[in-house]
Parts: structure tokens; sequence; C-alpha cells
């Protein structure tokens, strides 16, 4: 009479269970991070997107004649008000003449993760003709 190789109630050799389990132990943890670092890039992303654009947003304002640099603060902050309200706090915009340019330089943090994202633009200021 010939014996076969005990098996588990699932049918597979013994020290065979537990497997597939100490593989979804080692993936889930791994695509968790893959996951949620996905939503904070982003987040940060999207963050950077708008004060970049407030920042154009100023330049353009501040470089039309008559040049003004407070115009140009304000459609930054303006643009941030309205279309970035909710997304980035704690702004901050500042805007200088560098020579014959109009620098805008807009920063906040992001509301959903910590971090501060910082983005400037510069326009060459029209000239009369």
């Amino acid at each position: 009479m010939t014996t076969r190789p005990w098996k588990g109630r699932h049918g597979g050799e013994r020290g065979s269970g537990g497997g597939p389990s100490l593989t979804l132990l080692l993936l889930v943890p791994a695509i968790f991070a893959i996951v949620f670092g996905g939503i904070y890039i982003g987040f940060r992303l999207y963050g950077s997107n708008l004060a970049l654009d407030a920042a154009n947003a100023g330049a353009r304002a501040a470089a039309v004649l008559p040049v003004s640099l407070d115009r140009g603060r304000q459609a930054a902050q303006d643009f941030l008000d309205h279309d970035a309200d909710g997304t980035l706090i704690n702004t901050s915009v500042s805007i200088a003449m560098n020579g014959n340019s109009v620098v805008v330089i807009v920063s906040g943090n992001t509301v959903a993760l910590p971090g501060r994202v910082t983005q400037q633009a510069a326009l060459v200021v029209e000239v009369a003709p």
C-alpha cells in the first residue's frame, strides 16, 4: 500500500499556507504609498500652478503703461482670492522693478498637505512709441 503525501484542507501541500496573505501584507502598504504619494504630488503641482498663474496675472497687469506696481500686486491678490481660494492659504505677493522688467513673486501654503510653494514671473515693461 502506497501513501500519498498529506494535503491540507484546500489541497495544498503542508507548509504552503499563508503565501497569498503574506503577499498582500507586503503589497498593500506599497500600493497605499503610491496612491497617496500621487495625491500629494498632485496637490503640490496644483498649488504651484496656481501661484504661477497669480504671478503671471500680476506681471501682466503691472507691465502695461502706465506702469503700476500696485495694480500688479492687486491683480495677483485678486487671482489668489478668487481662483486659488481654498487651495492656497497664507499667501504673500511681492512685486519689484528689476531694470526694465517687473518681477512678481507669489508664495503660499497648500491646504491639504504641508508645504510652501513659491513661483515668480517677470515681464518686460512696455515702452511708449
